[in-house]
């Protein structure tokens, strides 16, 4: 789970170091632990922090699923949400081909 930020609001202290893990995105982690810190959209610059992050983060509304039709049978995400296929999911993130 992560939470979508605003442009410039996010600044680092410690290390971080990232990695490119799709030909549109990179992850964020700790060197020291290997904790996820964010994933990044590598086209548009936009980071999406792991919810794990912050306290209380539990309480905040989950509004959209991904990849929800790869989720294990009887597994399911609680609530009202939007709930998007893989190729929604990919759609969604992947750049458009030239």
């Amino acid at each position: 789970m992560s939470l979508k930020t605003d442009e410039g609001s996010i600044r680092l202290s410690g290390p971080a170091k990232s990695f490119v893990s799709s030909d549109w995105a990179e992850r964020g982690f700790c060197p020291t632990c290997g904790s996820t810190l964010w994933y990044g959209l590598r086209e548009t610059g936009e980071i999406n922090l792991a919810a794990g992050l912050f306290d209380n983060a539990g309480g905040a509304p989950l509004t959209t699923e991904f990849f929800a039709d790869m989720c294990p049978e009887g597994y399911a995400l609680a609530g009202q949400h939007k709930r998007l296929t893989t190729d929604e999911t990919i759609a969604l993130f992947a750049p458009e081909e030239d």
